[in-house]
């Protein structure tokens, strides 16, 4: 009953086998930041993933003052999208409903203001990023 040897099982499911390096390159054209933001990048802050947070990296390349004259950052964030929701718990007095399959849900990308101080900060000279820097996929 068990398979000897390699097996594929992509193969057995009607599938094509996935190229995660297609994969994380797809994903880079989507959420392709812009060449003067990476130019002018001089901080990056990570977040990891939690349960109340989705994983984001922030590319921080502007410093400038808010309306009360406090220094403050711009930034130009992606954040991948949340995880799916867990499947429903039994519950006997209640019929069981699954959940309708999630759609594929693209990371948000968006310019936000941040702290120039954050202790999260990555700093990075001035024009030394070419290309967006990795992240965890």
């Amino acid at each position: 009953m068990l398979p000897r040897g390699p097996v594929d099982t992509m193969r057995s499911y009607g599938g094509t086998a996935i190229d995660p390096k297609s994969v994380a390159e797809d994903y880079e054209k989507l959420v392709a930041v812009p060449a003067e933001i990476l130019a002018q990048t001089f901080g990056l802050i990570r977040i990891t993933r939690t349960i109340r947070h989705a994983d984001s990296i922030s590319y921080v390349y502007e410093r400038r003052r808010d309306i009360l004259g406090r220094e403050v950052c711009r930034a130009f964030r992606i954040t991948d999208h949340p995880e799916p929701t867990p499947p429903p718990r039994f519950d006997p007095n209640h019929p069981l409903v699954f959940p309708d399959r999630l759609p594929d849900l693209k990371p948000i990308v968006e310019r936000v203001d941040v702290d120039c101080n954050d202790p999260r900060m990555e700093r990075v000279v001035p024009g030394s990023l070419a290309t967006p820097v990795p992240r965890h996929l």
